[in-house]
Formats: C-alpha cells, sequence, structure tokens
C-alpha cells in the first residue's frame, strides 16, 4: 500500500535515473485488460521534456526538483486509459495507492 507522496518519489527516482526514457506506464495491480493503465509521454511536461537534452548530475537534488514538477502537472497531463472507471487522476491514484501498482519505463522504438 502506497501513499501518493510514495507513488511521486518513486517516479521522480525512476525519472531522474532514467531521464532517457520517454514514457513511464502505471499500471492498478488488481485491474485486467488495460482497465488500471494510466501513462505520462515525458514531451507533454517541458521541465522534464529539457532535463534530457542537457547533461544533469543524479541526486537528492534532482530527484526533489523533479517530484515538484510531477505534483504540478501529472495530475494534467497523465493519460487514463479508462475515463469511464477513473474520472480524474485524483480518482486514478487513489485506487493505484490503495491497491498497488507498478510503474514500468516505455523505451522508445
Amino acid at each position: 500500500i502506497y501513499d501518493e507522496q510514495e507513488f511521486y518519489l518513486s517516479l521522480s527516482k525512476l525519472i531522474a535515473h532514467n531521464l532517457y526514457v520517454p514514457m513511464w506506464i502505471f499500471k492498478i495491480d488488481d485491474e485486467v485488460n488495460g482497465r488500471g493503465h494510466a501513462y505520462l509521454n515525458m514531451d507533454h511536461i517541458k521541465q522534464l521534456a529539457a532535463l534530457r537534452k542537457k547533461p544533469v548530475a543524479v541526486g537528492e537534488q534532482l530527484v526533489e526538483s523533479i517530484m515538484d514538477v510531477l505534483q504540478r502537472f501529472l495530475p494534467k497531463k497523465a493519460v487514463i486509459a479508462m475515463k469511464n472507471l477513473y474520472h480524474s487522476w485524483s480518482e486514478y491514484i487513489s485506487a493505484f495507492c490503495r491497491v498497488g501498482g507498478i510503474i514500468e519505463a516505455a523505451p522508445t522504438c
């Protein structure tokens, strides 16, 4: 069981250590057939896309700055696969944190 802060911290650390990853996929554990999927395209948040264009030092300061950006923009920029089940990011992240889930990197093709 997560709380929302743990989710944002985990995602921030993943992004900081894998800046080359263009998309992150979120999957709620107890859903099937893509019902619990959502994703974030890094190019849709300019502050995160900019990190991929220049060398940056990975450390606590980078993780904190990514976390700040995510908390502001992820609720607006995340794409929820089944909007009829999860009408908002708030509903989605509540279910993710209550049930559990995974965060996956989606490689470029």
